[in-house]
């Protein structure tokens, strides 16, 4: 007696429940996903060979033009240095939420104390449209000298590092040096630089150490 043969029929797998978990993802991610915020001040940075992974720190730039600008890594910490400098300059208690909310949320600012209250009160448009003219950091008014130095009641373990524009005067680096060593008593700090033959600045941003 001849076998019976049963007919092949293809494997059906239904893919609608698959399809809407990846969209669910997709769209997890670009709601929660954060742009890299742009400078205040683009600086082209010099390269090295060494790379040390830099962060949790306060960084000083210095821009081509030889202004100054200050950026902390995490929010918490912008939210305690102001406060802090809220005791040091008692005008800055004037300052409304809204502006302290402000502050919080800049990643790098170059401004003097003085324009706070002014610059902290404009939109997102109108600041990004604002010139900043960078901290003052002359021996006779040297206000990066106090962020730095307040900034280390914030953290005392927190790492500090140089990032100059390749291009940038000489005197303005040896003007953060000033605020370091003179102002804050800092004599360790970090010269943030690009990987020799690298095209790009904003990758990892290695840091050569430096006394």
């Amino acid at each position: 007696m001849p076998k019976v043969k049963l007919p092949r029929k293809s494997t059906s797998i239904d893919m609608t429940a698959m399809c809407d978990v990846s969209f669910l993802l997709l769209t997890f991610f670009m709601l929660t996903s954060k742009f890299r915020p742009a400078e205040a001040v683009p600086i082209d940075i010099p390269n090295s060979r060494s790379q040390i992974k830099l962060e949790g720190v306060m960084t000083i730039s210095v821009s081509k033009e030889g202004t100054a600008f200050f950026s902390l890594t995490k929010r918490e910490d912008r939210a305690a240095l102001l406060e802090r400098m809220t005791v040091v300059h008692p005008q800055l208690k004037s300052l409304t939420p809204d502006q302290k909310k402000a502050f919080e949320g800049l990643d790098m600012f170059g401004f003097s104390i003085a324009e706070m209250p002014q610059v902290l009160s404009l939109n997102p448009e109108q600041f990004k449209a604002y010139k900043q003219k960078g901290i003052p950091m002359d021996s006779a008014q040297c206000e990066l000298g106090e962020w730095i130095y307040n900034t280390r009641y914030v953290d005392q373990k927190m790492k500090v590092a140089v990032k100059g524009d390749k291009a940038s005067n000489i005197k303005a680096i040896k003007k953060v040096i000033y605020a370091l060593t003179e102002k804050a008593d800092i004599h360790k700090f970090n010269l943030i630089t690009t990987l020799s033959g690298s095209s790009s600045n904003n990758s990892t941003e290695p840091a050569e150490s430096t006394n």
